[in-house]
């Protein structure tokens, strides 16, 4: 990521868009991560050249097996100020605004560690407190969500 890696980033906001935790009659002992107790993650962003921000956005849901609804839902965002904004974002043939990957990686990265934090200090003293979110690798998951989106 050499020529990336002269890249100025602030963060200039913070935010928690929403944040929903229902209440199920299932002891905890019976939840069972990876066994009846799964997750989804996802990421969108708008990118503003003019202003030189990225809004990055991230939603995170526990799900468990056999309940209708998610039992955590999240959705954070984070404003980036990037200096210099158009040496990572491009222009496609069809006019789209594309971000280089390796700088998509290094935002992913900052938004996970961001939704984990929330998520932990939402839960606290909850039955969910003791299922903080797992440990990812942003350069997976973006992979395999350029996999399912045909990228």
């Amino acid at each position: 990521m050499d020529e990336n890696s002269n890249i100025l980033i602030r963060i200039r906001e913070i935010n928690e868009i929403s944040f929903t935790l229902r209440q199920i009659s299932l002891p905890v002992e019976e939840i069972i991560f990876g066994e009846n107790l799964s997750f989804g993650l996802g990421f969108d962003f708008k990118v503003n050249v003019e202003k030189n921000e990225l809004d990055f956005k991230s939603s995170f849901k526990y799900i468990i097996e056999g309940i209708e609804n998610p039992i955590v839902e999240l959705e954070t965002e984070i404003v980036f100020e990037i200096k210099d904004i158009l040496k990572v974002v491009q222009t496609n043939e069809e006019g789209q605004l594309q971000i280089n990957d390796e700088f998509l990686v290094t935002l992913a990265g900052i938004s996970i560690g961001t939704t984990r934090g929330m998520l932990a200090a939402n839960t606290k003293g909850s039955q969910m407190a003791k299922f903080p979110m797992p440990i990812l690798n942003p350069k997976e998951i973006l992979d395999q969500m350029n996999e399912q989106s045909g990228a």
